[in-house]
């Protein structure tokens, strides 16, 4: 009788850890769709219902630049917002969702952005209208009083020449 009533207890526990498990996937889920929903109103304050970076928020863009709390991350993206973020549009295409710990996520995510209107990027390269590129994020996310944000981004572009050759993709 012990027995079966320690196991129901574990399965019962296992079963409350699931729902809070699932529960934070669909939270975190959540705040990459915003980021997404930010990013395509060209709305960078990241506050009101766009409010998904951490305080101390870091991120290291495509090309190595690296700011290191919310501040600078709102100005980076105001910046850019206005000279060529404007002219496209964002989409999370893959989002896998990893727990490091109760408190703590990391999402990657295959994330595609389209050119929508021609554009000069700021060192002089000419964007055409309809150009898709494709980024992976790494995206870590904290959890403090129930609520989802986001402490750390890293953006990777993807190489569409090299991508077909990767030894891995053959074998998902």
């Amino acid at each position: 009788m012990k027995t079966i009533s320690v196991f129901f207890s574990l399965l019962f526990i296992t079963s409350l850890t699931f729902a809070q498990s699932a529960a934070d996937e669909k939270a975190v889920r959540a705040v990459i769709q915003k980021m997404d929903d930010a990013w395509n109103a060209h709305d960078y304050t990241y506050t009101g219902k766009y409010d998904i970076y951490a305080p101390d928020a870091v991120m290291i863009n495509p090309v190595g630049m690296y700011w290191k709390n919310r501040g600078e991350i709102q100005r980076a993206h105001k910046a850019y917002g206005e000279t060529m973020f404007k002219y496209g549009s964002a989409k999370s295409e893959q989002v896998d969702v990893r727990f490091l710990a109760p408190t703590v996520a990391m999402a990657t995510i295959k994330a595609m952005y389209r050119t929508d209107k021609d554009h000069t990027l700021p060192g002089g390269q000419k964007v055409s209208k309809g150009t898709t590129d494709y980024d992976m994020l790494n995206v870590i996310l904290t959890k403090k009083n129930n609520d989802w944000k986001i402490a750390s981004v890293q953006l990777t572009p993807i190489n569409a020449q090299a991508a077909p050759h990767n030894p891995i993709r053959a074998s998902r």
